[in-house]
């Protein structure tokens, strides 16, 4: 499984939101780009980079943040956060970034989200912020009418091939990860007879949380809140989970 350190920029600063509200932001002084190192000396496989104010507005807002990032590190990138047209996915595909994380313009532009797909096969990602069994859109602002099992029906019948699906009612708070939650929706993604990459994100506070999600078969996990507050180091993470 996949450790994937998180960096979420708004303001063109390292921020963490608590269960998705901008109202509920955690602060950390560091520089995105620096942290990007950071991590990627520490031995990180890939990075999770989201604009969060792209997310709300609808379009790149800290595209020259990101693009400093991806011209400063060698390990593979996912962008996402605003990203609701073509010109915008091309332009970070283009700059270095391996995939693009679309989340609202998956759930509500399927013309966009075929054209993504198939201009850049294995490049896209989709991003399920999940509440209360309900994908969220628009920034967590606004909720989906499908339920996120039927989303993820759809998506995969699209033809995506990789999944990030976040638990926003423990992401940010380091209160460890639903795991039945988690094994319900992997377990449906699997039903689906495709090979998909599924990546969890959410309340992940330990190595132990780490193996659990491991234990699932998840592919990949992406670690935010924990990692700039200490409680996981990432080399003794990586080594824990190599080792299991």
């Amino acid at each position: 499984m996949e450790l994937i350190p998180a960096i979420d920029i708004r303001g063109g600063r390292c921020v963490r939101l608590l269960q998705g509200d901008f109202q509920r932001e955690l602060s950390y002084p560091h520089q995105p780009k620096q942290v990007a190192l950071s991590f990627q000396e520490a031995g990180a496989p890939r990075l999770h980079v989201v604009d969060l104010d792209g997310a709300r507005e609808g379009r790149p807002v800290n595209m020259a943040v990101i693009v400093g990032i991806l011209e400063a590190v060698k390990v593979p990138v996912q962008v996402g956060g605003g990203l609701r047209d073509m010109a915008s996915i091309a332009r970070y595909l283009e700059m270095g970034a391996d995939r693009c994380v679309l989340g609202t313009a998956a759930l509500e532009n399927e013309a966009l989200l075929r054209e993504s797909l198939a201009a850049f096969p294995g490049r896209i990602a989709v991003a399920l912020d999940v509440r209360e069994g309900r994908p969220q859109a628009r920034g967590w602002l606004q909720g989906h009418h499908m339920s996120a099992l039927q989303v993820v029906e759809r998506l995969v019948a699209l033809g995506v091939r990789h999944i990030i699906y976040t638990d926003i009612g423990v992401d940010g708070t380091l209160s460890h990860p639903r795991l039945a939650e988690v094994e319900g929706a992997l377990r449906h993604v699997r039903s689906l007879g495709e090979e998909v990459t599924f990546i969890y994100s959410g309340g992940i506070a330990s190595i132990e949380d780490l193996l659990a999600l491991a234990r699932l078969g998840v592919d990949g996990a992406i670690v935010g809140r924990a990692l700039y507050e200490g409680l996981l180091d990432l080399p003794t993470a990586l080594r824990a989970l190599a080792g299991a």
